[in-house]
């Protein structure tokens, strides 16, 4: 499926693969399958680096920025079980608090 941003297209079907942060050693795996796995990454700008896992689907949104929802498993009731993680051009991810500045990047990393 391919879908329209702003300045850019996103093909939801290239979205699986290893995402990293060089800076932070975050890394993010968006599996085929639709489940994910992060490993030391910061959400937020008030959480330090967390290990998570669950389901992503991407949201093509057309009233608003299409993001990547990631579902976080072991999350219950009374605690944010869904994170929006917005694709930012082809090859890279960010997450991002709203209202701040502060947000954190992953980059794609190529198949070997």
């Amino acid at each position: 499926m391919l879908t329209s941003g702003c300045t850019y297209s996103v093909d939801s079907d290239e979205l699986p693969g290893v995402y990293r942060n060089n800076a932070t050693g975050g890394e993010l795996l968006l599996e085929p399958g639709g489940t994910f796995s992060a490993t030391d990454v910061s959400t937020d700008s008030f959480s330090g680096p967390a290990d998570f896992s669950g389901r992503w689907e991407f949201v093509d949104s057309s009233s608003s920025r299409e993001f990547i929802y990631l579902d976080v498993d072991g999350r219950g009731l009374g605690e944010v079980s869904g994170i929006q993680l917005y694709t930012s051009g082809r090859a890279a991810v960010e997450f991002s608090a709203p209202d701040e500045a502060w947000s954190l990047v992953l980059t794609k990393v190529s198949a070997q």
